[in-house]
């Protein structure tokens, strides 16, 4: 844990190399220039500088941090969002008895002693019809909630000491997620609670808690040291990261694309599917045609945990590519959100550095390579492999809506990481005795592992393959339309 003067050395410094601009700031990050290989970076100026201040002004800090700490500190107040432990099993670790205060008690409708045997009882009528839940009611969707919650917060990251150590800081730990999740489920009840929520928190929570500190009660510093310290309090943590988690998936579109319903999640694999095309036809015609490998059947954790599992079991290699994400929305303007197509765009990337392994496996090889990506190996070949995947991405998404430049970047990729990989191009005709049944002739792409660079025959050919197959698309997504209607 950092100590009081490093953090204000490092943010001063910090300052001072960006000239005090936020954008100027968050290019950096983008740009590789700002990471922990630097002196004074500091992970958690970057996430609540990108979501919380939006600003490197001292006093600006002040503002805005106060306005968004009030917000979680009156959601937690509230009577709907107190979360109903005493419901829970009484031998569960997470079970507490309820604690009613006077103004509490007297606020809930009182239970009414009936009169038996009168006729015309106005509270015999009222009872036929079912009685409205009081404002504060706890319902049984809250308690289900709740133990949603817990369930998957029992499971986070095995490996955590943190989460796992029998002791009553590891359950107060996993309490304050629970309840972060479930205030913040309740804020959004347009998606409430997904399974893959809980680990993009716990790995916020992991980040954040390790530069958070306790601030000293003494006169020896001056006030923009604790406007800077204001900032890494440890006793705002819960209220910071809840903030960050909202704008992390609310805001930058990621809740909308990936989570809200199985028809947005779905038109999102849809529209990774077109990006895969436009960048790397064999990848998609081998995947999506030969092997009809469906990209829902592996895609969906990337998609939802923001790659959080696909970049290994060191929580660090996500966390570097998670600062990107969280600096990429200065990209996007006027509202708009980058960081799902960023993601999809980064997927696409990884999957050509697996090109050449992915064209030689069959339908069962290929799922168990997409499901364990070798990111250990990659990693241990290129330490910044993380990095460049994240530039060459970010070049794609900067071009998503120029297909030419996307399919001549897929070829430089193509290129540059699959030099030994040499696609061919033949022609099975409607004479062939193998294929009697066709009356036109189709495309047949094989590949195979060379030393050789590809010629410019070779590129005539493969551009001849991609604009036939994505014609093929096109035909195949106006058919399905036709379906539909």
């Amino acid at each position: 844990m950092l100590k009081e003067n490093d953090i204000i050395q490092k943010v001063l410094l910090t300052i001072e190399q960006y000239k005090g601009n936020a954008n100027i700031f968050k290019n950096s990050v983008l740009n590789n220039e700002y990471t922990s290989k630097k002196s004074n970076f500091t992970r958690l100026l970057v996430w609540k500088t990108c979501f919380i201040t939006e600003s490197l002004n001292l006093q600006a800090w002040e503002t805005n941090l106060k306005t968004s700490r009030v917000i979680y500190h009156k959601l937690r107040q509230s009577q709907e969002m107190q979360l109903p432990w005493w419901k829970l099993d009484i031998d569960s670790p997470f079970y507490a008895p309820e604690i009613v205060d006077r103004i509490t008690k007297l606020s809930k409708p009182q239970r009414l002693v009936r009169v038996q045997n009168v006729q015309n009882d106005p509270l015999a009528l009222k009872s036929r019809s079912p009685t409205p839940l009081g404002p504060y009611e706890i319902s049984e969707e809250d308690v289900d909630l709740l133990q949603s919650i817990i369930l998957d917060i029992h499971r986070l990251f095995p490996g955590e000491k943190l989460f796992h150590d029998e002791t009553d800081a590891a359950l107060q730990t996993k309490k304050q997620l629970v309840s972060i999740l479930y205030i913040w489920s309740k804020c959004n009840p347009q998606v409430g609670y997904k399974q893959g929520i809980h680990e993009i928190l716990g790995l916020l929570y992991l980040n954040l808690l390790a530069e958070s500190v306790e601030i000293p009660n003494t006169n020896t510093f001056s006030s923009d040291d604790l406007r800077i310290l204001s900032l890494y309090d440890v006793h705002y943590l819960l209220h910071d990261l809840f903030t960050i988690l909202n704008r992390f998936l609310i805001s930058s579109g990621v809740i909308s694309q990936f989570y809200q319903t199985e028809t947005h999640l779905m038109a999102s694999i849809e529209h990774f599917n077109g990006m895969l095309m436009k960048t790397d036809q064999l990848i998609h015609y081998n995947l999506i045609t030969k092997l009809r490998l469906e990209s829902q059947l592996w895609i969906i954790r990337y998609l939802r945990l923001l790659l959080l599992r696909e970049l290994g079991s060191n929580l660090e290699i996500p966390s570097l590519l998670w600062d990107k994400l969280a600096a990429c929305q200065l990209l996007a303007g006027n509202g708009q959100q980058c960081i799902p197509d960023l993601i999809m765009f980064i997927i696409a990337v990884l999957l050509v550095h697996i090109k050449t392994e992915l064209v030689l496996c069959d339908f069962s090889e290929a799922l168990s390579l997409l499901l364990h990506f070798p990111i250990t190996s990659r990693l241990n070949q290129d330490p910044e492999f993380v990095d460049k995947v994240f530039k060459d991405a970010l070049h794609l998404y900067e071009n998503k809506d120029n297909d030419l430049k996307l399919y001549e970047y897929g070829l430089k990729l193509n290129k540059k990481y699959n030099s030994r990989l040499r696609v061919s191009v033949g022609y099975t005709s409607g004479d062939s005795p193998s294929n009697s049944l066709s009356a036109v002739s189709s495309p047949k792409l094989s590949t195979e592992v060379t030393r050789s660079i590809p010629t410019a025959e070779d590129s005539r050919a493969a551009k001849m393959a991609f604009e036939k197959v994505r014609m093929e698309m096109r035909l195949k997504k106006k058919a399905q339309l036709m379906l539909r209607n």
